[in-house]
């Protein structure tokens, strides 16, 4: 359920002190006249949506935050309270606040969802224990060694249901490749849509193998998945070659060597980039380290003409949002629960264009001028 009146206040009076304003001044900021809002606040007279709208709008806070009943997650007040961390980092922080507030107020008004199991096996070396956490996950969405499906979006569908995680590609800063955020069951991972689509792929491997052992707890963000050598990195490198690529279907492709015609076949059929397939190859033994590094200098237009290659290009700069949070927003809003702005920030629209998306059609009539066809908002 949605807070108490009481609640309401206490959130927006602390968010008028950290933004230094005054009664007053909110009220001549929203178009609210002064009694009006300290009739509000002193609990004589309920805010209405539209003023709880403009009131969060002001003082740089979301709805979800004063209307949640859950706190507001740590990772909000820690971008909040971090003026010193780099402009991309900051939005990417933001931009899971919001992700995470919006699940607070879901979850608060009955709109629950398979919460994400994470069970990290046992303790290990870190590669092994990726291979082994990619080897488990395989088997739990029952695919086996089965190929992943190719296009982005289907691949992450089958994740979200299968897994119960929400996955997102939007244009993050740039320098970022992805992050993943785990709190309380629930579980996402949102994935630069600027760069390629086989590194979009890959991270998105990446930030699911960080899910699953339980590094994402609170935030884990990745500037560059190939860039760090931690145990967690290669743990989670690890788990994404092996869950993209696994050895079984990696050895049955390759039975007698390897040509740049198969190299351009295995790089369709996975969906990943050279420099991967070839490490993936040298890992499993099916190439000693120079035929490793035979195939990552390979160049010609076999290869760069690989099947799904259009697709990938098309995929640059494409935008979805977390699908499970999406579904659930759109039955809060159906149901009358929420507004239509967090389903606009979570599409990150304007809210009264999202409404006239959103609004019933109205047939014109066929005694009323012009097409009958026509249909208006």
């Amino acid at each position: 359920m949605p807070v108490s009146p009481e609640v309401l206040r206490d959130r927006i009076r602390s968010a008028m002190a950290a933004d230094a304003m005054t009664q007053q001044a909110l009220a001549r900021a929203i178009g609210l006249d002064p009694t009006a809002l300290s009739k509000a606040l002193n609990g004589a007279r309920n805010f209405k949506s539209l003023e709880i709208a403009l009131i969060a709008e002001q003082l740089g806070v979301s709805v979800q935050h004063l209307l949640s009943e859950s706190p507001t997650p740590a990772i909000a007040m820690a971008a909040r309270a971090q003026p010193d961390v780099s402009p991309a980092l900051q939005a990417a922080l933001s931009r899971t606040s919001s992700l995470l507030e919006l699940n607070n107020l879901l979850t608060d008004l009955g709109f629950r969802w398979r919460a994400t199991r994470i069970e990290p096996g046992p303790p290990g070396a870190a590669y092994e224990e990726g291979i082994a956490l990619a080897e488990r996950m395989r088997t739990e969405i029952r695919i086996g060694s089965d190929d992943l499906p190719y296009q982005l979006s289907d691949l992450a569908e089958l994740l979200e249901k299968q897994l119960g995680v929400d996955i997102g590609f939007e244009p993050l800063p740039a320098g970022l490749d992805g992050l993943s955020v785990a709190s309380n069951g629930f579980a996402a991972a949102l994935v630069s849509s600027g760069i390629s689509a086989t590194r979009q792929r890959f991270t998105l491997a990446h930030e699911l193998g960080h899910l699953m052992a339980g590094d994402s707890q609170d935030l884990r963000v990745d500037e560059n998945v190939f860039g760090r050598k931690s145990a967690t990195e290669t743990r989670a490198n690890a788990f994404a070659a092996a869950f993209l690529m696994p050895a079984d279907a990696v050895r049955a492709a390759v039975p007698h060597g390897v040509t740049e015609e198969l190299v351009a076949d295995l790089l369709g059929r996975f969906g990943v980039s050279l420099d991967a397939l070839a490490f993936r190859l040298h890992n499993v033994g099916v190439v000693d380290a120079v035929g490793r590094d035979r195939i990552r200098s390979m160049s010609s237009n076999r290869i760069a003409l690989r099947s799904g290659r259009a697709a990938d290009l098309q995929a640059r700069n494409d935008r979805r949002v977390p699908g499970n949070l999406l579904a659930r927003a759109i039955e809060a809003y159906v149901q009358g629960q929420i507004s239509v702005r967090p389903l606009a920030t979570l599409l990150d629209v304007e809210p009264d264009a999202l409404l006239a998306e959103l609004r019933p059609p109205n047939k014109v009539s066929a005694d009323s001028p012009g097409d009958a066809s026509e249909y208006e908002l």
